[in-house]
């Protein structure tokens, strides 16, 4: 039986990659917050080449597996994928529209959604005041969003791309000092 337990070395090289990554995630996300309108277009173009991407792979499994079940549903699927991934990159204003939209609709839903819950649950109970706040802020986003729809489309995605990249990057460093604290000690 062997130990899987790491060196102090082997720990402080692993917290180091992440600490490069996690500043590397907290450039991006201020850059993303700085200038939303590339990093929405740029989102929104990674979108359709991950689409087409997928299209292409389901396309060509569906012919590695022919003799199994589901073939027709796998090419056509596929197809349909690859027609997406290239609808959205040939029209990247078109895509970053409904994109826009479709998260204003979800951050109302999701906002109304969250302040029933926060009642009628009484999800965290001594905090759910908290949840109730958390779905009255998304409600009042979605509702932003939509209210000045179509030119949130222009900073929403990039916004929201760029705050998750930052709180990730500074969840990861504060993760990673935290560990590399533990082994000082």
């Amino acid at each position: 039986m062997t130990s899987d337990i790491l060196s102090d070395a082997d720990i402080k090289k692993s917290t180091g990659w992440v600490i490069t990554l996690s500043i590397g995630l907290i450039i991006l996300g201020v850059l993303a917050i700085s200038v939303p309108g590339i990093a929405s277009a740029f989102f929104t173009s990674v979108i359709g080449w991950i689409t087409l991407i997928s299209g292409v792979v389901m396309i060509v499994q569906s012919f590695q597996s022919k003799p199994v079940r589901g073939f027709w549903l796998n090419l056509i699927v596929g197809i349909f994928y690859v027609i997406a991934g290239i609808y959205i990159l040939l029209n990247l204003g078109a895509a970053l529209l409904a994109l826009t939209f479709a998260f204003g609709v979800l951050f109302i839903v999701e906002g109304i959604f969250t302040i029933i819950m926060a009642f009628t649950n009484r999800a965290g109970h001594r905090m759910s005041w908290l949840v109730a706040l958390n779905g009255v802020v998304t409600l009042i986003v979605g509702i932003m969003v939509l209210n000045q729809f179509p030119f949130s489309a222009i900073w929403l995605i990039g916004l929201y791309v760029g705050i998750s990249l930052l709180m990730s990057g500074i969840s990861l460093l504060s993760a990673a000092l935290a560990a590399r604290r533990t082994l000082a000690s």
